[in-house]
């Protein structure tokens, strides 16, 4: 068995407001083993992006925090900012939604790949322009010589992701977390930049952590699946069990979404921000009992697959879970038909030509 890299238990973030407590994270626990890459998914308000932020502390005060994370054995929640700032940007990096964002607009592209590469490394200002350069190329980029003198503004959206990538692999680091980075892009662009992504982890060997509510994406790239609603997991297990046996309730709805066979998008997204005690479906559930509005239903084997785990009523207990499994392999089979995932259909030769 592959040691985890990264190991988060019982992650909670709790946000105090005039409105009352949010709990934006609440019980999240999720595992990466090394080279590999796992996707969180849900809609958004899930609480995928405020863990990624929680694990590498970029949020504080007054959010309280507890639980536990663990990244390579070191305990990332007990740091300093002093020893955080060491891990995170070196060890841990982050990748943003929109990179045009992300990327200062008054500095050249080489000159924000060579900050990062003198940041966390003792080299000469001209050693880190060179290895800008061969970042640049590494990423796709073409001309990156020539490249490594234009501003964000001068090139296209997945020109800039691709600049992104290059500072997020500036120090070499052993985690990657990636913040929907395709996202904002056209569908070929996405394609092409979720090929880089796979091809650079596999080549580096740094594992992946893929923040993303595009099922086209995740089947793509995921070796791992963890599902969210409501600030916490619900389902995890391996990408092929979790496609093609969506168990929960809430991952089925997710998925029936995304084929157009169940609820929209938008009617997904108007659920209730502060989820209620119990399973934090059991609102929106068909299947709901007395049990799930009681207490947080522990996690159960899928249909006896201990790899594959449900947090619902209907596994591990005397209950029947035929009629979710029989659903879950309707909905896994409509997903599999469905679009295929951009990753697989977009050309990736010629780099950024068309970006």
């Amino acid at each position: 068995m592959n040691e985890a890299v990264l190991s988060v238990s019982d992650l909670q973030t709790h946000l105090h407001t005039d409105d009352g407590i949010v709990r934006a994270v609440d019980g999240l626990s999720f595992e990466v083993d090394r080279n590999e890459t796992v996707c969180l998914v849900g809609e958004s308000g899930s609480g995928k992006t405020m863990a990624c932020n929680t694990i590498t502390g970029m949020v504080g005060p007054p959010a309280e925090i507890n639980g536990e994370v663990r990244f390579d054995g070191q305990d990332l929640l007990g740091l300093s900012e002093s020893e955080l700032t060491s891990v995170r940007g070196n060890r841990i990096a982050y990748l943003f939604q929109n990179a045009q964002n992300a990327l200062d607009p008054v500095y050249t592209i080489g000159d924000q790949i060579a900050e990062a590469i003198t940041f966390h490394q003792d080299t000469s200002s001209e050693q880190a322009r060179e290895r800008a350069v061969e970042l640049l190329a590494t990423v796709g980029l073409s001309r990156p010589a020539e490249r490594v003198d234009e501003y964000p503004h001068e090139l296209s959206d997945g020109m800039c992701q691709r600049v992104a990538i290059a500072i997020a692999l500036a120090a070499e680091p052993d985690l990657l977390i990636a913040d929907e980075p395709v996202s904002a892009l056209d569908v070929m662009i996405q394609g092409r930049i979720i090929d880089l992504l796979d091809d650079l982890r596999e080549k580096r060997e740094f594992s992946l952590v893929l923040v993303t509510h595009d099922l086209r994406v995740v089947a793509s790239l995921a070796d791992r699946i963890v599902v969210l609603y409501g600030g916490t997991d619900v389902e995890r297990g391996a990408a092929t069990d979790v496609l093609q046996t969506p168990a929960h309730p809430y991952s089925q709805d997710l998925f029936e979404s995304f084929t157009g066979d169940g609820e929209s998008e938008d009617s997904l997204a108007s659920r209730d921000p502060i989820p209620p005690q119990g399973c934090r479906f059991h609102r929106e559930c068909r299947h709901a009992v007395d049990d799930c509005r009681a207490s947080k239903p522990p996690f159960a084997a899928v249909d006896g697959n201990e790899s594959h785990r449900a947090a619902c009523v209907y596994y591990g207990t005397e209950r029947d879970p035929g009629e979710l499994l029989f659903n879950a392999r309707h909905v896994g089979a409509a997903f599999d038909s469905a679009d295929e995932p951009p990753g697989q259909t977009a050309e990736t030769d010629g780099g950024d030509r068309d970006e």
